[in-house]
């Protein structure tokens, strides 16, 4: 009998994640690791201050959300903390030691240290994405807050999920509307996957090369780190990286955080889902360095484009 239907190739389900998705989010997993073995990051012990003679340990309290109380959260002076241990570079972010509770191990309320495993009164979580303190129950809204903690100076992330960077890129930002830290601490890299693919067969019997152009928006306060940030990314011409296997991690739930922003028990870092769920290899290519321009006189952008080039089997 004629068949006179044949599947959709390249995936298994529509709810699987797809090749935008697997470059791009393999990407950012990447560089934001590849950057803290470089040293990507700020320690801040307890009491450290900076030229304004401000505590960078101590939290502030956050204006009450629908879902929290007056005295549960509070917030750092910088986002996007680091959680992940054994780095390599020296010295070493602070993080714990114990790897069923990654990232810091406790906070000081009025001097007092409470760690991470701490019940009653003070239990309490991290938000290592927003740099938030969140304790189960309100305390004195008057109280000293701080962590020892380390943040990543450089942010590695999706440009499609930040509304506001969209105005900045349509030119639709006036002057003093948006301040860098409202929505995402800078300099920062964000990554989009662009309209644009080619496809050459691979070898007889099926598979196929596939090149995708990704842009990555470096931004920055001033010109020199933005210059930094373009240099960082365009450097990395003609490198070969891994994916991350993502509907590998979907099915197995082994992600490394959970819906808070906390990483969970043993949480695995960039090497070890790569090792485990490995998703091929990414070539990085045809690196071209598109603009440089300031979008405003706090705002300074780069753009690079980078054709990325891999294998398909399954088409």
């Amino acid at each position: 009998m004629t068949a006179y239907f044949s599947d959709l190739k390249g995936f298994s389900d529509v709810n699987d994640t797809t090749l935008n998705s697997e470059i791009q989010a393999g990407l950012i997993e990447y560089f934001d690791w590849a950057l803290l073995k470089k040293g990507n990051y700020y320690n801040v012990s307890l009491g450290e201050t900076n030229w304004d003679d401000e505590d960078l340990s101590l939290m502030t309290l956050s204006a009450s959300a629908d879902q929290w109380t007056n005295g549960q959260v509070w917030n750092g002076t910088n986002k996007n903390w680091v959680w992940q241990s054994g780095i390599g570079y020296s010295p070493e972010p602070i993080v714990g030691s114990d790897h069923t509770n990654p990232g810091v191990s406790g906070v000081y309320v009025d001097s007092v240290f409470y760690p991470i495993t701490t019940t009653g009164v003070y239990a309490h979580h991290i938000n290592y994405l927003n740099g938030q303190v969140i304790f189960a129950s309100p305390i004195a809204t008057g109280s000293t807050v701080q962590v020892e903690h380390s943040y990543k100076r450089i942010t590695v992330t999706y440009a499609d999920n930040l509304p506001w960077y969209k105005k900045i890129l349509t030119n639709e930002v006036d002057e003093g509307i948006i301040h860098p830290n409202d929505l995402l601490d800078l300099p920062a890299i964000a990554l989009e996957v662009v309209p644009r693919r080619k496809f050459q067969g691979y070898q007889l019997g099926g598979g196929q090369w596939v090149w995708t152009d990704v842009i990555f928006h470096c931004l920055a306060e001033d010109k020199g780190t933005r210059d930094q940030l373009v240099d960082i990314v365009s450097l990395q011409n003609d490198k070969t990286i891994y994916l991350l296997d993502s509907n590998m991690i979907n099915a197995s739930g082994t992600f490394p955080m959970d819906y808070r922003g906390v990483p969970v028990s043993g949480a695995l870092r960039y090497p070890d889902l790569v090792s485990t769920y490995n998703g091929g290899k990414l070539g990085l290519t045809q690196t071209n360095v598109q603009s440089m321009q300031s979008y405003n006189s706090s705002i300074y952008g780069g753009v690079v484009r980078i054709t990325t080039e891999g294998i398909k089997l399954n088409i």
